[in-house]
């Protein structure tokens, strides 16, 4: 449920960051053909001979990292789209992937999350100044953290690591979530590790269980109940949730890697509130699509508060900014995020106007990101097209 962010070096690094199985796929064989995407714009984004060879790389590195399947779509409005949807839904049955399938988004919940928030600063239900204490005075450093430090993870707050939660997310996918209680008293009790706030960027999934929190203090709803209301139905987003079930609606399912066996299992089960507001929702390639770019554009924030949000500051170990719930730069807007059995790139490229969806239906236990080579791939096309992102 993490946010991957980057390293320094070529533009891809600066994206990356946060049941057994029948068979392995092992040959192109085991790959069917991509799903034939009918296109509304009109013509596909790249000229014919980039997109069959983009085809057969995706097609090569779903096979080399024994990937069960990748989705991709860029669009660039009056230039084109360009999607691949390819590999297994279901190793089971031998399903094949399709494009209207959605899937677990991980911490791109946050980028909801941080909208929410900012959506009840917009309607003057609380300041981005607010102190941490008003709602949780017993916290520490609750007299000191404010809203805004979270939604910028500059809290200073100690907590449990990303890749320690992903891990016993992973081993116990349908236990029983901890209240925010019990989590706020986990964090408590590192409290010698405490930072002062607005000192530095650390990505820290507990500062957006807070403002889950907060969100329900205000509004007397739990946070998807709002974001629901207020930014799903509102774009439109037809596969887009915040889901209560455990089980992953459209046939799509999510794997992982045994090591000691080299089989994929079957991950896709899982109880979303272990997520909660800082990785619980579903959503689709086309449903992203059309977020990331008002996500990163504006459309749901006042003005003044879009600007804002999108004023990034750089994250400890990583030279990618972050802003208010979302990565802001150097050179692209949008979030990334790993979850069991799922992993999704989510990116908006202001240069060219573009929006990049990736998704990988494998996370292993390590958390370590599946979409790394499509991306690589995906961005380095772009440049090769249309210059620099």
């Amino acid at each position: 449920m993490r946010r991957r962010a980057a390293t320094s070096g070529a533009a891809v690094r600066m994206l990356i960051g946060i049941g057994s199985a029948i068979a392995i796929l092992s040959a192109p064989s085991a790959i069917p053909r991509a799903e034939a995407i009918p296109d509304p714009f009109p013509r596909g984004l790249f000229p014919p001979d980039v997109t069959q060879q983009l085809e057969t790389t995706i097609k090569q590195i779903i096979t080399d990292n024994n990937l069960p399947g990748v989705a991709v779509e860029v669009v660039i409005p009056g230039k084109g789209r360009y999607v691949f949807v390819g590999g297994i839904a279901d190793i089971q049955t031998g399903a094949p992937r399709r494009v209207s399938q959605p899937f677990r988004i991980a911490s791109l919940t946050k980028t909801f999350v941080a909208t929410a928030v900012l959506q009840l600063v917009d309607r003057g239900r609380l300041h981005k100044a607010d102190l941490l204490a008003k709602w949780f005075p017993d916290f520490p450093n609750a007299d000191k953290i404010t809203v805004d430090d979270l939604l910028r993870m500059r809290s200073g707050i100690a907590a449990p690591s990303d890749e320690e939660l992903n891990a016993a997310v992973y081993d116990n996918p349908t236990m029983p979530a901890p209240a925010l209680a019990e989590l706020m008293a986990e964090s408590t009790a590192l409290r010698v590790q405490f930072k002062p706030p607005n000192q530095e960027g650390v990505y820290t999934s507990l500062n957006y269980f807070m403002l889950g929190g907060i969100v329900q203090r205000i509004t007397g709803h739990d946070v998807g109940v709002f974001i629901t209301r207020n930014i799903i139905r509102r774009l439109g987003l037809r596969q887009t949730s915040y889901p209560t079930g455990k089980d992953l609606p459209g046939g799509l399912h999510g794997y992982g890697l045994n090591p000691r066996t080299e089989v994929l299992e079957d991950k896709t089960v899982l109880n979303p509130a272990l997520g909660g507001p800082a990785g619980a929702m579903n959503s689709s390639l086309a449903d992203l699509t059309r977020y990331v770019r008002v996500l990163c554009t504006g459309g749901l924030l006042q003005p003044e508060t879009q600007q804002a949000r999108m004023q990034g500051q750089v994250l400890t170990g990583t030279n990618a900014d972050y802003g208010e719930g979302v990565i802001t730069g150097p050179m692209a807007c949008g979030h990334s995020g790993t979850i069991p059995g799922f992993n999704t790139d989510m990116y908006y490229f202001a240069n060219i106007d573009a929006t990049l969806i990736i998704n990988v239906n494998r996370l292993d236990r390590d958390d370590k990101a599946q979409t790394t080579p499509v991306l690589k791939a995906m961005t380095e096309t772009l440049v090769a097209q249309f210059g620099k992102l």
